[in-house]
């Protein structure tokens, strides 16, 4: 009777592990898609002029090869990063905390620091420094940080696997995102729409995603046109995908760029990571 105890407690034990690395709630080995390097088309200035009927014409930039997480940062994931740097969780929303849903009320530099401390977590050089109030980020470190407008886009829109969807993962939006007429005012957990071309869910809907780009109106007609980055100082940082909140359904087009302040949180925002491939 004691050996079968064991065995079935080994069992279990074992079928956990497999859970957990299969659904990735473990943050020190988040799970990561390749994205291999190619060519998006961007629009231009549409943060500024949400409802304009003005058309800026599309402008084509070249992204690099780099990794993004399958699924947006979880509450459990934060959890495990407030219990490791004892800091405490975000105002809880309305819905309260669902370990697999993605977490909210969190800032930009909130994201950059819990970036930073999933790098330090698995051993790899952190992206971000701060001086100051101000963070740089080292492109070249092999670290996690948040995407560039123009890597989100790329991976949105499916990469070089991209079959022109209108939304990220298809042209019907219920089957891939959680929006104002579908949610029930809440944010759901990953997995549970159907992913796009190269298997990332929740890029259309859950929540807004963080970006690390400043918004500018005009800095696309100067920026490089291989891996931008955005204007070095701004107001504003980009935010993209659209919410469960949102009910205007062009904010769940990939194209679509929000801007927002980084120093403020609500209920429709988090975010994912990348990690830049180094030699």
């Amino acid at each position: 009777m004691y050996m079968k105890k064991n065995y079935v407690v080994l069992g279990i034990s074992a079928l956990a592990l497999f859970l957990c690395s299969f659904y990735n709630m473990g943050v020190t080995n988040p799970k990561m898609v390749l994205v291999e390097g190619g060519k998006v088309k961007m629009k231009p200035n549409v943060a500024s002029k949400p409802d304009s009927k003005e058309k800026n014409p599309d402008y084509e930039v070249a992204v690099s090869s780099f990794e993004i997480s399958k699924n947006e940062v979880t509450v459990a994931n934060w959890k495990e990063y407030t219990t490791s740097t004892k800091t405490a969780m975000p105002a809880r929303p309305s819905w309260g905390w669902n370990d697999d849903n993605p977490i909210t009320n969190i800032t930009w530099k909130q994201a950059v620091q819990y970036c930073n401390w999933l790098s330090k977590e698995n051993g790899l050089k952190p992206a971000y420094t701060k001086n100051g109030d101000k963070y740089t980020c080292n492109f070249k470190a092999n670290g996690y940080r948040l995407p560039t407008d123009a890597e989100w886009v790329f991976a949105a829109k499916g990469g070089n696997k991209s079959k022109n969807y209108k939304y990220s993962g298809g042209n019907d939006l219920e089957s891939v995102a959680w929006y104002a007429k579908n949610s029930e005012k809440a944010p759901k957990a990953f997995g549970t729409k159907l992913p796009n071309e190269l298997g990332l869910f929740d890029m259309s809907g859950n929540v807004w995603e963080w970006c690390w780009d400043y918004y500018s109106s005009v800095h696309y007609k100067i920026d490089s046109k291989v891996d931008p980055a955005g204007p070095e100082r701004g107001e504003k940082r980009c935010v993209r995908g659209g919410s469960w909140d949102s009910s205007k359904l062009e904010y769940l087009e990939p194209s679509y760029q929000l801007t927002w302040n980084p120093n403020a949180t609500n209920e429709f925002f988090g975010f994912r990571v990348v990690r830049t491939i180094t030699k």
